[in-house]
């Protein structure tokens, strides 16, 4: 299994100073920048504007300053307390000209706020990004890292499969045999002394009770001499396939034995990486 990646540089973005960022966390917005950069710049069009009505103008303002930025900002009180009309006559169009400068310094700053804070948003998800890809491709090396000997433990262990399925045959083989001599065994048991009962009844009582008493001392003789041939060779070979038995079996306990520990052994390898791996990738 081969996983391969180009390499990916790394960018280093220039991140905003400490005090820009302490302000954005302070006010972070209620809309989107874009839309709240739009409706400040409609409302220093209508500053300008021929049809201008400064109360009218002020409590749409404050109402849209209240929904862009977050609840205990200023911004709102600081456009309330703009006055445009004065009860002197001669210093009126002196005091609405000084409140429209007053409210477009005011309107423009905001806007130049949101752009620098929308700024200051982008380059930190690039930020986030890069490191995320960081993260990724050190993670996917470790892992092409760790798969070629998982590989190998995998290959082991369906070696040492097919050795045990191997031995578990073997030893299947040698019970049927074993069965099969214990079952022949009593089966020729059973017919030698029906034969040997056949005979003796079956003897003609008057004639060449010499001759077939010889043979009968022969049969019996030669009966006997080779039932003790075979029990003494049926229980050879039964100890031979016993000890043949056990042998096969201590075997399986060393392979299964060895078997476990690998097992376990592999295990705890793959938990400790893949735990250190989600560690370092959680900090």
């Amino acid at each position: 299994m081969e996983m391969a990646l180009g390499n990916i540089e790394v960018l280093t973005a220039k991140l905003p100073t400490q005090q820009t960022i302490d302000q954005r966390q302070v006010m972070k917005l209620k809309i989107p920048a874009g839309q709240a950069t739009k409706i400040l710049q409609d409302r220093l069009r209508e500053i300008n504007g021929s049809n201008f009505n400064p109360k009218a103008w002020k409590d749409k303002t404050e109402n849209d300053l209240r929904e862009i930025f977050p609840l205990g900002s200023m911004q709102w009180l600081q456009i309330s307390q703009i006055h445009f009309e004065t009860f002197v006559t001669s210093e009126k169009s002196k005091v609405l000209a000084e409140a429209k400068e007053t409210a477009r310094q005011l309107i423009s700053s905001y806007i130049d706020f949101i752009q620098q804070y929308s700024k200051i948003d982008d380059q930190k998800q690039i930020t986030k990004e890069r490191d995320y890809e960081q993260k990724y491709i050190e993670l996917l090396t470790d892992w092409n890292e760790l798969v070629p000997g998982y590989n190998e433990l995998i290959k082991k262990y369906d070696n040492q499969l097919t050795t045990t399925e191997g031995l578990l045959e073997s030893i299947e083989v040698k019970d049927q045999e074993l069965e099969r001599i214990k079952t022949e065994t009593i089966q020729l048991d059973n017919v030698s002394f029906k034969k040997l009962w056949s005979a003796l009844f079956n003897l003609p009582t008057g004639q060449l009770i010499s001759i077939f008493s010889f043979l009968i001392v022969c049969i019996i003789g030669a009966f006997s001499l080779g039932k003790l041939y075979e029990r003494t060779s049926a229980n050879n070979e039964l100890f031979d396939l016993r000890n043949s038995e056990r042998d096969l079996e201590s075997r399986i306990e060393q392979i299964t034995f060895s078997y476990d520990s690998l097992k376990h052994s592999t295990k705890a390898q793959v938990d400790t990486v893949k735990t250190t791996k989600i560690n370092d990738t959680i900090r």
